[in-house]
């Protein structure tokens, strides 16, 4: 009898990224490990297939087009928010707190997800994952932006480099 070997699993996950000019909406084929994958140190950008841009700041000329690949730099993205149930094997830390956290665009108020033993004014620098998870999420434009920006979600990452302050909700 023989065996195949298949590596890890492909799956396709609805997403919402915000930039500080475009929000990109699409499929974000994802390899392994949800967490992981968007974690991986050597991975630079992340991919969106059939993606929906939209300039968010309501003066931006481009206002909306269609590509059926982008690649977003991962430094880049504010908030990475999932657009439909979060793919099988995410788990998050039990322990979450009550917080809104500004980024130079975006107000993100949820329950940010972090380690058990880990003091909430340190949760920022001190986590080793590119991105925080946030559950039910809220998402605040800090600016005068054009309709169609994804207002929340049941979950939400936001890059580490781009958290500018906290506070408690």
């Amino acid at each position: 009898m023989s065996s195949t070997l298949r590596g890890p699993e492909q799956v396709e996950v609805s997403v919402a990224i915000l930039t500080s000019a475009f929000q990109i909406r699409g499929k974000m084929p994802v390899l392994g490990t949800f967490l992981t994958f968007i974690n991986d140190e050597q991975k630079p950008t992340l991919t969106l297939n059939n993606a929906v841009v939209l300039g968010v700041h309501a003066t931006n000329p481009a206002a909306q087009m269609v590509q059926p690949e982008i690649l977003v730099l991962k430094r880049a993205i504010q908030v990475l928010a999932l657009e439909s149930a979060p793919p099988s094997g995410i788990v998050l830390s039990p322990r979450s707190e009550s917080l809104m956290l500004y980024t130079e665009q975006y107000a993100i108020m949820g329950r940010w997800h972090m380690s058990p033993d880990m003091r909430v004014q340190d949760f920022v620098e001190a986590s080793t994952a590119q991105f925080l998870p946030v559950s039910n999420a809220r998402i605040y434009a800090l600016f005068q932006a054009r309709q169609g920006i994804i207002p929340g979600t049941q979950l939400a990452f936001v890059h580490r480099s781009a958290a500018q302050s906290y506070h408690k909700a």
